[in-house]
This record gives C-alpha cells, sequence and structure tokens, in this order.
C-alpha cells in the first residue's frame, strides 16, 4: 500500500499541532535547564567562598546564560511556527510539507524530527540551500542537489 501524495487541511493542522506541541517541550526543557544552572551558580552568602565555590559558580553562570539564549531561540522557533501559513500548498514554499527519498519535511522553519500521524518529520529552514532548489517546485517534478536527483513524492 501507497502512501497517499497529498493531505487535506485537517491532516496539516494535525502535523502543525504536533511541530507546537514538540517545540513547546523543546522550550520546557531548555527553561528547566537554565533555571537548574541559575540556581547553581547562586552562592549562598553566608558560606565561605572558596576558589572552587567560585569557579563552579562562574561556570554555572555561564552555561546558564548560553541555555537562555538556546531558550530566546527557541521562543521565535515557536513564533514563527504560529505565525506560519500551513494552508494546503501547491508548490514548495513556506508552510508546505514536502516529501522525497522517503523522507517529510516542514518548509519554513528549524525542528529536529517528531512524529504525526504515524509519518516523521523534519524543519526544513527556507535559509537552507536545498530550499533554494525546491523553491516553486510541485509534485512530480524533480530536483538535483549535491550532485543527485531527487523527485518530489508528496507536497501538501
Amino acid at each position: 500500500m501507497t502512501e497517499p501524495a497529498a493531505m487535506d487541511s485537517v491532516a496539516k493542522q494535525r502535523v502543525k499541532d504536533a511541530l507546537i506541541a514538540h517545540a513547546e517541550a523543546e522550550l520546557r526543557s531548555s527553561r528547566a535547564g537554565a533555571a537548574e544552572h541559575e540556581s547553581a551558580a547562586q552562592l549562598a552568602p553566608d558560606v565561605a567562598d572558596s576558589v572552587g565555590d567560585l569557579s563552579q559558580s562562574d561556570e554555572a553562570a555561564d552555561l546558564g546564560g548560553l541555555l537562555n539564549d538556546v531558550e530566546d531561540r527557541q521562543k521565535a522557533t515557536l513564533t514563527r511556527i504560529e505565525n506560519l501559513d500551513f494552508g494546503v500548498k501547491t508548490a514548495v514554499a513556506p508552510g508546505a510539507f514536502v516529501g522525497f527519498d522517503g523522507a517529510r519535511y516542514v518548509v519554513g522553519v528549524v525542528a529536529a524530527a517528531f512524529e504525526c500521524d504515524g509519518a516523521t518529520y523534519e524543519g526544513l529552514s527556507s535559509d537552507s540551500l536545498i530550499y533554494s532548489s525546491l523553491k516553486g517546485l510541485q509534485l512530480g517534478d524533480t530536483f538535483t542537489f549535491a550532485g543527485q536527483e531527487h523527485r518530489i513524492d508528496f507536497l501538501a
């Protein structure tokens, strides 16, 4: 049995909801990590501070700052997902779901692999090199990337 080459707006909404849930889970994880490192950076004022304590506190604060940067990027990604037009597409553009070589992608966002309705999707940034090869193509079209030819076998 072969998978359908397209999907309706209800199915696209389920994938969008799964992507948002995935992005929110990553954001919660980042917030928890940042809070943990912020807490580790705090030294009790009534404790004699050794060089080791100060060093560990500084290291935890630095790591907490990096985690806050990650959190900010994840917030921006979540906002981008929420604002992206996920209407049904007939050509590859931001908000389209595109598939080739057995993989499926959500165009216009950066996202790690997530699952919905038995299929795995990943984000495909509109800033990526491969997007410039895909932009505007339709179901059944072929394109060459990194010296290999691919065929679009899924588009929604």
